[in-house]
């Protein structure tokens, strides 16, 4: 990494050579909240244009501008024309507050293409509010049908395209998949895929997934009712009411959920032992009703307007009341067993998470960030098993009663020091304490026996981070370390010495040099380190009964993954290009292992040796007319390698996404997004091929009412396929998943609101003027 530091370091000293300025500015209207959008002109003494710019997000920068007197003007929709003289001798950074027209309008309609999605330096930021997203049922369904985005078959995690699984932020606080599925999909304004995040956040993953809740500028309340009509393998049911309340400095909302989901899993799988002369060929699928609770509540309180105070409580609740039936047909020694396997489970689980955030001006040039949160997630599962063995009836095997909690706190204080007009000064501390019990009595009738266990598991994080970021000249910068020091111990009660104890201390450095090379070009080097620790989950010993040889189980023995990665991104006005190298150690994958002693095989996350590889990605965004799009292609090179494992050939892999809408009319959308992956040879891997279609109708009627339609996997080929070999076992699996569907949304809101000056919202970022 030398080599590249040097570079980047000379980098930025011969731009100090440049006779060059950058004239930049902050926009605001008269409270204090920046302008979205608008148009920038730079006149020269003879009022001739020079140049002219947008305002993005309450933002404005002009590069390499010669020293002269120059007149900015300065508009935006609802606000009146703002001129300035400025004497541009320096870099120059402007603070600007424009006034509103004396015009108040009841009802503004303005027709536009607007486009949902952004790419900057890398990053997609998406619009939620107001788009045909926002009709999904939950966030994750949202989630799915961005770019590089992956929900894993069982819906239990997500993962990024060529990144792996990305930290999750909702506003200023870290949230998991859990809380993600406590939220309402109507409560998020925007999401921004932020690859390689700075040391602000914490050191988990290559990406960031930062969700941005609404807030409201008007006095009132808002009731909006929905309702979901989902049609999968099995009928799914979301009912919905969202409230919202703002009087002055104080806001108030909830959200309210009853789903009737129809659960359905499954998946084949073929494992081959030649060792032991053993082949099992098993079909496995879970159905049954998971009826949903969904409750949230917040408020957010302005002290002045530069300081809040915050807090949010969400608790989810659902009861899955299944059977697990297997057809398994077992093949040891050449003698065939045709076994039925039936487990009859009741698996109640409960998930809250509660924070309070407080934001203090200290200075003119310094802010501080305190936030405190608390999560709880509760599981039981009891599981009746019985076995068919060769049509002779079903006979009792085990009862099993696996009982999990876990309790994290969470802390942390971020101080934000303006050093300059172009360098600020990021300073922070965190600390996450986690506690888990497991408990599991597990009864076995032949032959007859118990064991029961307890298993106690504490995890801390101790971290602290300092970053700075600024402009030299033209190119802009952000440099910084994140130390974590993580202590784990754990062990089963019974036993005298603990399994799980160790402490370790790393360091996460974090560099990005973004160099503009004109108005329509720029490019911005990476590099970082992350961490990815294992799921709290895998803290616990719960297993899953497949049949009498094969059992799903966690690992309380996994180990962090780390990753290394560098990368450069070319942005040329809406076409962005990145190419990026990365090197993982202990990366996670679901592997099974032969227990000879219990002649059974053990199913579950085992830490691999490394991966490494390459990816070229390329995304743009359109518009013309009503049409807007976002296209992405990312070839990826991934090889990952194990000395338990059987290496297969490694070959580059496509991934493809593209997501089209058409705005027929102001109050009609239809949109068709669809992506694939060719197929996959990773090392010890080898996958198969995708193709997935969707389409959507929206429509609102008598203004408050909205329609949707909504299809997904129309092609039902939303199966995934994994061909590899490891510990001397041969597996093959196809997992199916429940994706192909068909829904509808009906969304009606009713309220009274406190009309406003039209303030520019909801118009696209530079309306083709360019």
């Amino acid at each position: 990494m030398k080599p590249i530091l040097h570079i980047l370091f000379l980098m930025v000293i011969s731009s100090g050579y440049s006779q060059s300025y950058v004239l930049s500015g902050n926009l605001f209207d008269q409270d204090n909240q920046p302008i979205e959008t608008g148009d920038v002109l730079l006149f020269d003494q003879t009022q001739k244009l020079i140049k002219s710019t947008i305002i993005i997000d309450g933002k404005f920068s002009f590069d390499t501008i010669e020293t002269d007197t120059y007149t900015l003007s300065i508009s935006s929709l609802g606000y009146k024309t703002e001129l300035r003289t400025v004497q541009l001798d320096s870099d120059k950074t402007m603070a600007i507050v424009l006034k509103e027209t004396t015009v108040a309008l009841d009802e503004v309609t303005v027709k536009s293409t607007k486009s949902n999605f952004r790419i900057e330096n890398g990053n997609i930021k998406v619009t939620i509010e107001n788009s045909i997203f926002e009709s999904l049922s939950t966030p994750t369904e949202v989630l799915s049908k961005l770019p590089g985005i992956q929900i894993s078959p069982d819906q239990e995690s997500i993962s990024i395209i060529g990144r792996g699984s990305p930290l999750i932020y909702v506003d200023n606080q870290k949230i998991d998949l859990d809380q993600l599925k406590s939220l309402s999909t109507e409560s998020i304004k925007n999401i921004e895929i932020i690859d390689n995040p700075s040391a602000k956040y914490e050191a988990e993953g290559r990406s960031l997934i930062l969700i941005t809740r609404k807030q409201r500028k008007d006095d009132g309340y808002k009731i909006q009712l929905s309702e979901i009509a989902s049609f999968k393998r099995k009928f799914s049911n979301y009912a919905q009411i969202n409230a919202n309340f703002k009087k002055h400095t104080l806001e108030l909302r909830t959200n309210f959920s009853y789903n009737q989901l129809g659960f359905w899993e499954s998946v084949d799988s073929k494992l081959i032992i030649p060792s032991q002369n053993i082949t099992s060929q098993q079909e496995t699928k879970a159905t049954g009703p998971r009826p949903q609770f969904i409750w949230g509540g917040d408020f957010f309180y302005q002290l002045n307007p530069s300081d809040y105070i915050s807090g949010q409580v969400n608790y989810r609740a659902h009861i899955d009341r299944f059977p697990v039936v297997t057809n398994t047909i077992l093949d040891v020694n050449q003698v065939k067993d045709f076994i039925i396997s039936d487990s009859q489970n009741n698996a109640p689980r409960s998930f809250l998470s509660s924070n309070i955030n407080f934001n203090k001006k200290l200075t003119n040039t310094s802010t501080a960030f305190l936030g405190i949160q608390y999560s709880n997630y509760t599981r039981d599962l009891k599981s009746l098993i019985s076995n068919n063995i060769n049509q002779t009836g079903f006979a009792v095997s085990q009862n099993r009663d696996q009982q999990y909690q876990i309790n994290v706190l969470a802390l942390r204080v971020d101080l934000e020091k303006k050093l300059s007009k172009n360098t600020t000064l990021e300073i922070g501390a965190s600390l996450s304490n986690g506690d888990a019990v497991a408990f599991s009595d597990f009864e076995f009738f032949t032959p007859r026996g118990r064991i029961t266990s307890t298993y106690d598991y504490e995890e801390d994080i101790y971290a602290s981070y300092i970053q700075i970021s600024g402009n030299i000249k033209k190119i802009s910068y952000s440099a910084g370390v994140r130390s974590e020091v993580n202590t784990v111990k754990g062990g089963f009660r019974n036993d005298q010495e603990v399994l799980i104890d160790r402490k370790q201390t790393r360091l996460f450095p974090k560099i990005k040099v973004t160099i503009p090379i004109d108005s329509t070009k720029s490019m911005t080097l990476n590099y970082n380190a992350t961490i990815n620790r294992p799921s709290y989950l895998n803290a616990s010993s719960i297993s899953t009964f497949i049949n009498p040889l094969v059992e799903f189980s966690r690992n309380v023995n996994l180990k962090p993954t780390t990753t290394e990665e560098v990368s450069t991104n070319f942005q040329y006005k809406k076409y962005d290009l990145t190419l990026s190298y990365f090197k993982t150690k202990n990366p996670v994958f679901f592997s099974p292992i032969f227990d000879s002693s219990e002649n059974r095989i053990i199913s579950s996350p085992q830490n691999f040796e490394e991966e490494s590889g390459y990816s070229l990605q390329l995304r743009n965004t359109t518009t013309y007319k009503l049409w807007t799009m976002i296209n992405a292609v990312t070839a990826n090179y991934s090889k990952i390698n194990d000395a338990a494992a059987l290496l297969q050939k490694t070959k580059p892999y496509i991934y493809y996404y593209s997501n089209n809408e058409f705005k027929l009319n102001p109050k009609t959308t239809i949109a068709f997004n669809f992506w694939g992956l060719t197929k996959r040879y990773q090392g010890v891997f080898k996958r198969n091929s995708i193709f997935v279609l969707g389409a959507s109708l929206s429509r609102t009627f008598f203004k408050d009412f909205q329609v949707t339609i909504n299809a997904n996997d129309i092609f039902r080929n939303m199966n995934f396929r994994d061909q590899y070999t490891i510990n001397n076992i041969t597996s093959e699996d196809i997992f199916y998943v429940n994706a192909q569907e068909i829904s509808f949304s009906l969304k009606y809101s009713f309220g009274k609101e406190n009309k406003s000056s039209f303030k520019n919202k909801d118009i696209d970022d530079n309306l083709n003027r360019m």
